[in-house]
């Protein structure tokens, strides 16, 4: 990027000739498309999706990663748990698909292309029926709940105590 700037292109004639020029250098840099953390529950199915939107696709080769380790997936495999499939269109787009995710599957997944920088995304497989990790409502609702109760209860012990 430092390299970007104006340059000149100069013929060697009488009389001299020039014609100035603009290069802007972009960084080639790897996206994995959604969440950087995902939840999901034992026994599913997960795909990661990793893009490169800039550098000579053709020559470009994207390797993933869990927790550093390199993943030897076979390609288009339909028999094999975890599978990569590549295809060079307007980008460069690589899908890491894990079939049956088990609590071992959990951990930093990490999408590196040869040119360019990588991406990474995280992936909690939860166990069990009711997985608290996955509970998004208001942590204070039963507080919440419980108040109320006892304040109408209050009232309504006050209530009949008056009508007596």
């Amino acid at each position: 990027m430092r390299d970007s700037g104006i340059y000149e292109c100069q013929v060697n004639t009488e009389p001299k000739m020039s014609l100035p020029f603009r290069l802007n250098v972009v960084e080639a840099k790897a996206t994995i498309l959604g969440s950087a953390d995902l939840h999901v529950r034992e026994g599913s199915s997960v795909t990661f999706i990793c893009k490169v939107n800039q550098g000579p696709h053709d020559l470009n080769t994207v390797f993933w990663y869990k927790d550093g380790n390199l993943l030897q997936p076979i390609e288009n495999n339909q028999f094999q748990r975890i599978t990569v499939q590549n295809a060079w269109k307007d980008s460069l787009t690589s899908q890491l698909h894990i079939n049956r995710v088990n609590w071992s599957d959990s951990g930093k997944y990490s999408c590196v292309p040869t040119i360019a920088q990588p991406a990474d995304t995280n992936l909690y497989v939860i166990t069990g029926e009711h997985p608290a990790a996955m509970y998004h409502g208001n942590r204070n609702s039963s507080a919440t709940i419980s108040s109320e109760l006892d304040i109408f209860t209050a009232l309504t012990v006050l209530i009949l105590s008056k009508l007596r």
